[in-house]
């Protein structure tokens, strides 16, 4: 078949390998340069879960990684802290991991794609993997977003492994992810614009240079309020259909695992993609995910109970802790009570 991927990020890249490599015919088409063009976000991940999807794309993912997490430490309001012991979170390569499975496929850069101006009849199906922007599939209503931006910075001391702030209401966050030499992403999603925590880290670390600034929101909504997933022959992979956990923001992993739903549904599919079983097997797969975000938004809103959402919350947990390997951090019932208390 001939298919045009809309997005060269993480679910752009690894679909158009392994389209690629099916024997399709792919075009991928990116709407910046070249020259500027950078994965964003702060490059962590489950080793054990990018383990996986490496090795089903070729490549070994040990020849990647920046840094192997110990201990995340996470200060939350009113002087509470928490330690988590980590199982597998990790820094990587992203840029050259997305680069190394692009190798060889036809990139068109400088694209802007819309439904206006792409030619979405010269191929058999168009994938929107633009993310955060959805450029090919009508906004959904229930769009949820926050005001995010980060640094990726260098001659950084005294911070060896992964470091975030809880905001109060869980009104964001901010994180610091170590990569490799003394590099680190330094950064905050809030929805207040307040970004605490960014300015206190580069006056605590006077030597500090920033390499490159990122503005980006940060999609909270899941894929149970960002339908359609498809339109005509215009489908959507990855977080352009709200694939993101809701609760860390985080959307490599689950848009990996939304690029291996539609390639199972893709390799059934004898005449036509088979669009009413990816949309089932979409929401099944992140069906947990709705009730995270709900409890995101209670917080926000300052009505989460304990005892009135406690199905919510037990629904959370049990659906992260049968995950840990993937989350790639312990997932613990009473430290989990504590920080959401705690916020």
């Amino acid at each position: 078949m001939n298919i045009a991927i809309a997005g060269a990020g993480v679910a752009g890249s690894y679909l158009g390998h392994l389209l690629q490599k099916r024997g399709h015919m792919v075009s991928v088409f990116e709407s910046s340069n070249k020259e500027s063009h950078w994965p964003v976000c702060a490059w962590g991940a489950s080793r054990n879960v990018l383990e996986k999807f490496s090795d089903q794309a070729g490549l070994n993912f040990e020849n990647y990684i920046f840094h192997v997490g110990k201990t995340l430490r996470m200060e939350l309001p009113n002087d509470k802290r928490e330690y988590l012991d980590l199982k597998g979170l990790v820094t990587y390569n992203k840029q050259k991991w997305e680069q190394d499975l692009l190798e060889g496929i036809t990139i068109k850069y400088g694209v802007k794609c819309s439904p206006e101006s792409f030619p979405l009849e010269e191929y058999d199906y168009v994938l929107d993997c633009t993310g955060l922007h959805r450029t090919l599939l009508p906004k959904s209503k229930q769009d949820f977003l926050i005001p995010a931006y980060e640094y990726m910075v260098e001659n950084v001391h005294d911070e060896q492994d992964f470091y975030v702030i809880g905001y109060k209401g869980a009104r964001g966050y901010f994180w610091y992810f170590p990569l490799d030499h003394d590099r680190g992403y330094v950064g905050a999603g809030d929805i207040d614009r307040k970004y605490y925590g960014i300015a206190e880290f580069f006056s605590q670390q006077p030597a500090v240079k920033i390499v490159k600034k990122i503005g980006r929101p940060i999609r909270l909504s899941p894929p149970k309020r960002m339908e359609p997933f498809y339109q005509d022959n215009v489908i959507g992979v990855g977080e352009s259909i709200g694939c993101v956990f809701p609760m860390l923001g985080e959307g490599i992993i689950p848009s990996l695992l939304c690029c291996d739903i539609f390639l199972e549904v893709f390799d059934k599919s004898e005449s036509k993609f088979d669009f009413k079983q990816y949309r089932k097997k979409v929401l099944h797969r992140f069906d947990y995910y709705d009730n995270v975000y709900r409890i995101v938004r209670l917080k926000m809103d300052g009505t989460l109970s304990t005892i009135r959402h406690v199905n919510l919350l037990m629904s959370m947990y049990r659906n992260m802790k049968k995950e840990e390997q993937r989350f790639g951090f312990e997932i613990s019932f009473d430290k989990m009570n504590r920080l959401l208390n705690a916020l």
